[in-house]
C-alpha cells in the first residue's frame, strides 16, 4: 500500500523510528508471549500444527539477534516489519499463529505499558538515589543552625537537617505513589485483541505472567481504550518536579549567599567576570524539572476531551512526550543528586548569619509568658518593640539587654535568661515536640528514614527482578509451563 507523502513524513516515519529505538524488544517479547499462549490452546488444528508454531517462536527467537529492520514506505510499522520478516523466513500460514486473537490495539497497549514499566522503576532509583544524598547531607547537619524564612524573609532558626528532612518526607510520598503507580500499571491488555477480546480461548492469565505482568486486564474494551495510566505516570513524575523544583530554588539562594557551595566540577566561571563561580548545576536542574511539566502537559491534553476508544491520541501520539518527560526528569534528578553529594554547607557562614538575625523573638516573648505572668499577645508586643528599638540604634538583637526591657516597660531578666532566650541554638534545642528541629528528634527522623529507605531499595531490586526473570524466560529456549 503506498501511503501519502505526508502521511509517512509526519507520522509513519517518525512512529517507526522511534518504535525501532525504544520499543522493540518489548514488542518481540510481547509477540513471543502471545505465540506461547496460542501454543497452549486445545483446537485441533492447534494441536496438529505444534512444530511450526515452535518454528514460529525460533524465529522469534532469532530476529532479536538480528538487526533491526529500517522503515520501509511500503510497510506502516515495526510489528508488520516482523511480520514480513517472519513471512519471508516461514510462510503466511505459520505466522498466522502470530496473529490469531491479536490486534496492533492490544499489542500497542501492551508494548507501552511495558516500556512505562522500566520508565517508572528507573525513576524509582534516581529518587532512591536522590534520598540517600540528601539524608547523608542531614546526618552531618544535625545542628546546624539555618535561618529559615517565611514569606521571603528571615523566620526562625532551625537547622539544615530539619529542612532536608522536611524535603525527605516529600520525597518518601512520591515513592510510595510511584511504587503505587507501578501497581496499577503493572496489568497486561494483550489478548483483548482490538476491543472485544478473542473467540479462541486464549489463557490472559499465562500471558500476562510470561510479560511479567501481575494479572491481565480485567476489561477488554478498557484494556485499549484507557489513558489513564499514562496520565497517572506523569502525574507522579510531575509532582517530584514541582517538589525539587522548589528545593533547588532554595539551593540556588543559598549557593548565591555562599551558605552552600557547590564542587568545581558543577559551577561554571564567567568570561570577564574572575570571581564568579555560577551555580549552573543547579540552574540547569531547574530548567530540567520545568520542562518535565511542560512534557506532562503534551500527554494530559492529548488525552482530554476525545471518545473512550482505541485512538492514536493517546497512543503513538505521545509516547514520544512520555519519553521527553523521562529524559527531563532523569537529568534534574542526577544533576541535583551530583549537588547534593559534593555540595558543602558552610557551618561557619550560617552560624553567623544566625547570630546577625533577629529571629529568636519568638523565644523571648515565650520566655515572657512562661515566668512572668505576661499573655502572649503582650509578651509579643514586648518582643516587637525591643526588636524595633535595636533596630533604630543599629543593633542586633543578641545585643540586647536587661535594661533594654526594664526601659521599655518589661521586667528585668537575668543576663544568663536573656542569654538564653536570644540563642538560635538554644531555640532549636528547646524545641523537643514531635517533628521539631531539636537535634536528637531530628536524628531519630533520619534513623527512621534510613530504614524506611532500605526498605524501598528492597522493594525496587525486587521488581527489577521480577522483569528480569520475565524477559530471560521469554528469550531462553525452553518447554512451556504446563
Amino acid at each position: 500500500m503506498r501511503f501519502h507523502e505526508a502521511y509517512r513524513r509526519h507520522v509513519l516515519m517518525p512512529d517507526f523510528r522511534f518504535a525501532r529505538q525504544h520499543l522493540a524488544g518489548h514488542f518481540l517479547d510481547a509477540m513471543t508471549a502471545h505465540v506461547r499462549t496460542v501454543k497452549r490452546l486445545k483446537d485441533p488444528k492447534i494441536q496438529a500444527h505444534q512444530k511450526d508454531i515452535e518454528r514460529l517462536l525460533d524465529e522469534l527467537q532469532k530476529l532479536r539477534n538480528q538487526e533491526l529492520p529500517n522503515y520501509n514506505s511500503e510497510v506502516p510499522d515495526l510489528y508488520f516489519a516482523f511480520n514480513q520478516r517472519l513471512e519471508a523466513k516461514l510462510g503466511q500460514e505459520t505466522v498466522s499463529f502470530l496473529r490469531m486473537g491479536l490486534s496492533r490495539n492490544d499489542l500497542d497497549m501492551t508494548v507501552y505499558k511495558m516500556r512505562t514499566r522500566h520508565l517508572t522503576l528507573a525513576i524509582i532509583e534516581q529518587v532512591c538515589t536522590l534520598r540517600a544524598a540528601l539524608l547523608a547531607q542531614a546526618e552531618k547537619h544535625l545542628a546546624t543552625i539555618l535561618i529559615a524564612q517565611t514569606h521571603h524573609q528571615p523566620g526562625q532558626p532551625t537547622t539544615v537537617a530539619h529542612y532536608l528532612m522536611a524535603i525527605d518526607n516529600v520525597l518518601s510520598r512520591h515513592l510510595e505513589k510511584l511504587f503505587d503507580g507501578y501497581r496499577h500499571l503493572n496489568t497486561c491488555p494483550l489478548g483483548s485483541a482490538a476491543l472485544a477480546g478473542s473467540s479462541h480461548a486464549l489463557e490472559r492469565e499465562f500471558t500476562a505472567s510470561e510479560l511479567g505482568f501481575d494479572a491481565p486486564v480485567s476489561n477488554t474494551y478498557e484494556a485499549v481504550a484507557s489513558s489513564d495510566w499514562q496520565v497517572d505516570f506523569v502525574n507522579n513524575m510531575q509532582s517530584v518536579a514541582l517538589t525539587l523544583s522548589r528545593f533547588v530554588n532554595d539551593l540556588i539562594v543559598w549557593a548565591s549567599h555562599n551558605l552552600f557551595r557547590l564542587s568545581d566540577g558543577l559551577v561554571q566561571g564567567s568570561s570577564i567576570m574572575p570571581q564568579k563561580r555560577n551555580p549552573v548545576a543547579l540552574e540547569h536542574a531547574r530548567t530540567r524539572f520545568s520542562r518535565t511539566l511542560g512534557s506532562a502537559q503534551m500527554v494530559i491534553y492529548s488525552s482530554h476531551n476525545i471518545p473512550y476508544a482505541d485512538l492514536n491520541d493517546f497512543g503513538p501520539d505521545i509516547q514520544g512526550a512520555l519519553v521527553s518527560l523521562y529524559i527531563q526528569l532523569e537529568g534534574g534528578l542526577e544533576l541535583l543528586t551530583a549537588c547534593l553529594q559534593e555540595g558543602q554547607f558552610d557551618t561557619g557562614k550560617l552560624a553567623q548569619e544566625a547570630l546577625c538575625s533577629d529571629t529568636t523573638a519568638t523565644e523571648l516573648a515565650d520566655e515572657l509568658t512562661r515566668h512572668f505572668n505576661y499573655s502572649f499577645q503582650e509578651a509579643h508586643h514586648l518582643a516587637a518593640a525591643l526588636v524595633n528599638k535595636l533596630s533604630q540604634e543599629g543593633r542586633i538583637l543578641q545585643e540586647a539587654t536587661s535594661e533594654d526591657l526594664v526601659n521599655l516597660g518589661g521586667p528585668r531578666l537575668e543576663v544568663k535568661v536573656l542569654k538564653e532566650a536570644l540563642d538560635p541554638v538554644a531555640f532549636v534545642e528547646r524545641r523537643r515536640g514531635i517533628g521539631g528541629p531539636a537535634p536528637e528528634r531530628v536524628k531519630d527522623h533520619v534513623t527512621r528514614a534510613l530504614q524506611e529507605q532500605a526498605e524501598y531499595v528492597d522493594r525496587l531490586a525486587h521488581l527489577h527482578s521480577q522483569l528480569a526473570e520475565s524477559h530471560q524466560n521469554l528469550v531462553m529456549q525452553r518447554k512451556e509451563k504446563p
